[in-house]
């Protein structure tokens, strides 16, 4: 398993702006492998991309970490603006008016475990946000996803983020609420 630490964060940030083409600068980016991740339909697909294989040798990363390198790579390549400021849960919660993204679907989102559901699902959460979000906490989220000892905290953090609060007691009562 990749270790959520702060080197390997860094090492996809650096491959996320590796990858995509820069309007500012001119630079063109590696646009045929961002596509090819884009249309990867399953984690195993993504994991046959050279852009993969080389960030695996970035993390020095074995073979039982493919699978969690390629889905966060698949991932990352659907990200196509990077934005500082709010986490991502926090902008599919909306503080005012409608949530983004609906409370059932938000819990979808939290329950998935597979490697290609949590694909399909954060697909989805970049697709609401427009393909537009924190860089930074897209990477960490998906770091701690998978990992047994920081996963929990992070879908807890994802909870309080998207209900806009960090009060655990105002954040389950709405949690409760909001279910169908």
């Amino acid at each position: 398993m990749i270790k959520p630490t702060p080197e390997n964060a860094k090492i996809f940030q650096s491959w996320w702006r590796d990858m995509h083409p820069d309007k500012q600068s001119g630079y063109r980016g590696d646009r045929a492998g961002i596509a090819k991740l884009r249309h990867a339909g399953t984690v195993m697909e993504a994991s046959m991309e050279p852009a993969v294989l080389g960030l695996c040798r970035g993390l020095r990363a074995g073979p039982t970490d493919m699978n969690h390198v390629a889905l966060i790579a698949a991932v990352l390549a659907d990200l196509r603006e990077a934005a500082s400021g709010e986490s991502i849960a926090r902008a599919l919660g909306q503080p005012e008016g409608t949530p983004l993204c609906s409370a059932s679907r938000f819990r979808r989102i939290l329950e998935a475990t597979e490697p290609d559901a949590q694909l399909t699902a954060f697909r989805r959460v970049l697709a609401l946000l427009k393909h537009k979000g924190n860089l930074n906490d897209l990477v960490q989220s998906l770091l701690d996803w998978n990992d047994p000892y920081r996963r929990d905290a992070r879908r807890q953090r994802w909870l309080y983020d998207y209900y806009q609060t960090n009060d655990p007691e105002k954040s389950s009562s709405i949690a409760v609420e909001a279910q169908p």
